[in-house]
């Protein structure tokens, strides 16, 4: 097995074992799926699978989510992968170098940039999005502003969450690439 095969899988796993942390009872968008995305698209060399396996963890959390909760898909789902497909295309052009201070402002953008798109969604909701236990929202600007307020709580453990979760996934793989046996050259 090639040393990039055994990267590509070690990136792999972790990224799914995080994704499947998704399962266990935590605050809402106090959630792994922005450091997903920042993760996959900084470390994994091959252009599209940076792309593809961050999709895919997040298709496959969801899915767990919905056998087992009943809640991984909604009326906003769409909105909400668009976001991460902003993400993850935001987080490739951002963390083309790795530091703390990249990977932790990349982090703050990414989860302002899902307060904005999402609660703009539902501000002025198309009809997937459309939910009435959501509330409507005139569409003036103090129904913006309603929206992004509604939508604070939320912001807040999302923010946290991208921190904390883009923290352990940058810090493992780093703590990981200290112990000789399981460095990966340069390539």
């Amino acid at each position: 097995m090639t040393n990039s095969t055994k990267k590509l899988l070690l990136i792999t796993g972790l990224v799914l074992i995080v994704a499947a942390m998704r399962l266990i009872p935590h605050p809402f968008n106090f959630t792994p799926v922005v450091a997903i995305c920042l993760f996959s698209v900084a470390v994994i060399n091959h252009k599209y699978l940076k792309f593809v396996i961050p999709a895919i963890a997040i298709l496959y959390s969801d899915v767990l989510l919905e056998i087992s909760n009943g809640y991984g898909f909604h009326n906003g789902t769409g909105v909400v992968y668009l976001s991460f497909a902003v993400i993850l295309i935001g987080g490739y052009f951002l963390l083309k170098k790795v530091s703390i201070k990249n990977v932790v402002v990349t982090s703050l953008l990414a989860s302002f940039a899902f307060f904005l798109i999402t609660n703009f969604a539902f501000f002025y909701p198309i009809s997937a999005v459309n939910n009435p236990s959501l509330g409507q929202y005139t569409h003036d600007f103090s129904g913006i502003m309603a929206s992004y307020t509604a939508g604070l709580p939320f912001f807040r453990n999302m923010l946290v969450g991208d921190l904390f979760y883009t923290g352990v996934l940058f810090g493992l793989y780093s703590a990981i690439q200290q112990v000789p046996a399981l460095r990966f050259s340069k390539q």
